[in-house]
C-alpha cells in the first residue's frame, strides 16, 4: 500500500477493532498512539494494530531500524526522553526576539559549535513552520507551541511503535501497557486537551518532517470530529 493510499484510507474511515477493543482509562492511554495509527490505517481502539506482519516488519526495520528487543527499548525510551530537552526553550526565546536571536542562542546554549548549529537549525525551521501553521489555522499564536511543544510527536510515535514492538514480540503485553501509560502521564505535562495533542503532533511533524502537512491536519480533524472516532466525545486528556 502506498503512502498516499494509507492517507486516503485514513481520511475515508476510522478503523476500529470490534472484537478486542480497549475501554476506559486504558483506552485513553492507547489513544496517545492515534495520530500515528491513523497514518498507518491501524486500529485505534485495540492493542492489536490490525496491520499485516510484513507491514509491521517494514515499520520497525525500514522506518525505525528496530531489529530486536534491545534496539526497540532504546528507541522507545529515546522518544520519551526527547521531551526533556533543556535547551528548546532557548530557541523559543530566540524566535520571539528575532533581532537578538544570535546573542540569545550563544549566551544561553553551551559553548560548543556543534550544539549551537543544531539549535540554530531548529530556530530556522521555526521561521518556516510557525507562519505556515498560522496560515493553516492549526494554531492561533506561538504561545500555544511554547506550552505543548512537539511532545505529541514524540510520545505519539513512541506509543504506536510500542504496539508494533508488542506484535513483533519485542515487548511483552505488560511492557507495552506500561509504556502507553507512561506516555499518557508524560504528555499531560504539556497537553491539556486532545485537540492540543493533535496540534502538538502536527507541529512536530512540520518541524522535523518539513512542510506539506495538509494530510496530518485532515487526520487530526477526522480524529476529533468523525462520529466513529474514539476521540469524538473526549475533550480533556
Amino acid at each position: 500500500m502506498s503512502v498516499f493510499s494509507k492517507i486516503f484510507n485514513a481520511f475515508k474511515s476510522i478503523r476500529l477493532n470490534d472484537k478486542n477493543k480497549v475501554v476506559g482509562q486504558q483506552l485513553d492511554y492507547l489513544l496517545i498512539s492515534s495520530m500515528y495509527a491513523e497514518q498507518q490505517s491501524a486500529y485505534l481502539n485495540s492493542y492489536e494494530t490490525g496491520l499485516s506482519k510484513s507491514t509491521i516488519k517494514t515499520i520497525l526495520e525500514d522506518y525505525w531500524s528496530v531489529f530486536d528487543k534491545e534496539t526497540a527499548i532504546a528507541i522507545l525510551l529515546d522518544l520519551q526522553e526527547r521531551n526533556q530537552d533543556q535547551y528548546i526553550n532557548v530557541v523559543y526565546s530566540a524566535f520571539e526576539n528575532k533581532e537578538n536571536y544570535v546573542a540569545i542562542l550563544k549566551s544561553d546554549l553551551p559553548n560548543e559549535e556543534e550544539i549551537f548549529q543544531e539549535y540554530l537549525q531548529i530556530y530556522r525551521s521555526l521561521n518556516n513552520v510557525i507562519p505556515e501553521l498560522l496560515e493553516q489555522n492549526v494554531i492561533k499564536n506561538f504561545a500555544q507551541i511554547k506550552k505543548i511543544k512537539d511532545s505529541a510527536w514524540n510520545y505519539g510515535r513512541g506509543s504506536f511503535l510500542s504496539r508494533c514492538c508488542y506484535e513483533a514480540g519485542y515487548l511483552s503485553e505488560t511492557e507495552m501497557k506500561e509504556y502507553l501509560r507512561n506516555s499518557y502521564v508524560g504528555i499531560k505535562n504539556y497537553c491539556l486537551t486532545w485537540e492540543e495533542y493533535t496540534i502538538s503532533y502536527i507541529f512536530g511533524r512540520a518541524l522535523w518532517g518539513g512542510s506539506n502537512n495538509s494530510g496530518m491536519i485532515q487526520i487530526a480533524d477526522d480524529l476529533l470530529h468523525n462520529a466513529k472516532s474514539p476521540l469524538k466525545d473526549k475533550k480533556y486528556l
